[in-house]
């Protein structure tokens, strides 16, 4: 077969494309030289003003923060807040006995009617003494409570202290000596 006859001097070529190509490209380079002129811009000596009071603040701020904490250190606490701080460290530290083996002894033989107020550990001669404050609706309510203290053998020595009339009932102090056992529980 033969070639179809072409009469054009020349032939037609489409360019569309290739000029639109290179119109998108002119386009993107363009945006991108403007977005490079902003950031140089903000590049220059003397538009960085921003930045340099930041960091002089910050230079302030350190300065400060070790003056005052020069200051702390040149202070020095009472005494009577260290000794306070001291001992309280040290029945901390000394862990003498389980709060939670006490209270959960002492819950089981408090009568009904009392009802415990305070109670003030302290160690006297490599022992710990109890001091037991509580509340009771009768006479008959605070001597039964110290009767269970005497026949527990984690509490030793129970005595009542004072007994008198409050607001609320009977008012009785309890001192004992209280040696919990290894287990937590009965001995």
């Amino acid at each position: 077969m033969r070639d179809p006859l072409n009469l054009a001097l020349r032939p037609l070529r489409n360019e569309r494309l290739p000029t639109l190509v290179l119109a998108a490209g002119c386009l993107a380079l363009a945006v991108l030289t403007v977005r490079h002129a902003f950031a140089a811009r903000d590049l220059m000596p003397g538009r960085g003003s921003d930045v340099d009071r930041e960091v002089s603040e910050l230079e302030r701020e350190t300065e400060r923060l070790r003056a005052e904490s020069a200051e702390l250190r040149r202070l020095a606490p009472e005494s009577a807040a260290l000794t306070e701080w001291a001992v309280a460290r040290e029945l901390v530290g000394r862990r003498a006995f389980s709060w939670t083996a006490l209270f959960a002894a002492l819950e089981e033989i408090v009568p009904p009617g009392v009802r415990i107020v305070s109670i003030a550990p302290a160690e006297e001669k490599g022992r710990l003494t109890l001091r037991i404050s509580a509340v009771g609706g009768s006479v008959e309510d605070g001597l039964a409570f110290l009767e269970a203290l005497q026949r527990r053998e984690e509490f030793e020595g129970a005595f009542l202290l004072s007994a008198s009339d409050g607001v609320e009932g009977s008012d009785f102090a309890y001192v004992v000596r209280y040696a919990p056992s290894p287990r937590g529980g009965k001995r």
